[in-house]
This record gives C-alpha cells, sequence and structure tokens, in this order.
C-alpha cells in the first residue's frame, strides 16, 4: 500500500558522526513519535533524493534493526546553497490515528476567466489535511474549468478527499481571477526643468559667434 524507503539504522560512535557521514554521501535522519524513542538511521543521499522526488506524503521507512515505520516528511535542513540535505526528520505516524499532513496543491483544467483575458492567481500551492494516512492523497487536485472573470474560489467551495478534511477554519480564497492591471500612460509633453539660470557667454564666445 505504501511505498517503502529502505535505510541502515545509525548507531552512535566516530564513523557516525553527521560530518563523517555526509562526506560518504550519507544523509543522516532521526525517526520520532508521540510516545516513542527516536530511531536513527542513514540512507545514500541519491537514494533520498529519488525516493522523495516520486513518493507520496505518507510512506514507511524500514531501517536496518528497528523494522518498518510508517512516516511523513517533518523536516528536511539543506545546506547554506540550498541543493544538498544535510539531514532528515520523518515524523512517526500511527495507522489507525487520524494525522495533519500538507499536501501540494495541482491544478487542472483552464478558466473561462482566463480564456477571457484574465489572470488566474494561485494564493495557496499546497493544503494541510487532516485524515488517517491511507487516505492522505499524494496531491489534492482543483479544477478551475467554472472560474469566470471576477470570481474566486473559497476553501468551503472545495470537497476534501474522501476520508479527510480541510483543517484551516478561516475559509481563504483558495484560487481567483481578474482582468490585468492596466499601465495608465501619458501623451503629455514634458519640458525639461532648468534649475538656475545659464551662465553669461564669455567675450570669446561672442566673437566666435
Amino acid at each position: 500500500m505504501y511505498e517503502l524507503l529502505t535505510t541502515d539504522g545509525r548507531e552512535t560512535g566516530r564513523n557516525w558522526k553527521p560530518s563523517a557521514l555526509r562526506k560518504e554521501g550519507w544523509v543522516p535522519g532521526v525517526i520520532y513519535g508521540k510516545g516513542t524513542e527516536p530511531v536513527h538511521f542513514k540512507v545514500p543521499a541519491m537514494k533520498l533524493k529519488k525516493f522523495l522526488h516520486h513518493s507520496g506524503k505518507v510512506f514507511e521507512v524500514e531501517v536496518t534493526g528497528y523494522g518498518k515505520h510508517l512516516v511523513n516528511v517533518q523536516d528536511i535542513q539543506w545546506d547554506h546553497f540550498g541543493d544538498t540535505m544535510i539531514h532528515v526528520a520523518f515524523h512517526k505516524l500511527q495507522a489507525n490515528q487520524k494525522t495533519r499532513v500538507t499536501v501540494p496543491i495541482h491544478w487542472v483544467g483552464e478558466a473561462p476567466g482566463h480564456k477571457a483575458g484574465g489572470v488566474v492567481n494561485h494564493a495557496y500551492n499546497e493544503i494541510e489535511l487532516y485524515g488517517l494516512p491511507k487516505d492522505i492523497p499524494e496531491y489534492y487536485e482543483v479544477n478551475v474549468d467554472t472560474l469566470e472573470m471576477n470570481a474566486n474560489f473559497h476553501l468551503d467551495e472545495l470537497t476534501p478527499p474522501a476520508g479527510c478534511t480541510f483543517t484551516d477554519k478561516d475559509n481563504p480564497v483558495i484560487v481567483s481571477c481578474h482582468p490585468p492591471k492596466k499601465v495608465e500612460e501619458t501623451t503629455e509633453e514634458v519640458t525639461p526643468e532648468v534649475i538656475g539660470e545659464a551662465p553669461a557667454a564669455s567675450d570669446e564666445e561672442k566673437s566666435a559667434a
């Protein structure tokens, strides 16, 4: 049912220091949850990157010596360039307990307002859902085929995935469509402003003229 990421259990010791692991191409990580002891692991950086690129928001992690754990991503730390993972933290889930998970929004369809020349503004690119791990989708799809000019979709106009509810109680605008802003142009001629008086011509300049 869930995608599986296999990792190695990470113990203490000189060879297991985060800096040493990173130099060897590993990403150190931890799995933690309420009422459970943290489980430390290491995973090859490229393997982790590929897995997170195609996996859903909820998946299983198998740690050598510590079994399988149902998790979602809690936090990813990056280097100062923002392109290398240096640590990852997974939150342990219980299959029979509801949880909050943030998933990306996928926009589908073409808004009639956009066809009429309007600009579609996506106020949100992700949304938080509350439900059992098995009911949390990889992404949430929003269809804009009925979004007219000068219209918008509020959260309460959308239908959450089966078994899930939205957590935001403020009923925000998720997407809207409005005419493009016009830039006013002026045809009025502008006379350059002269500050002070021009210096008087010298006798040499007068004779040359």
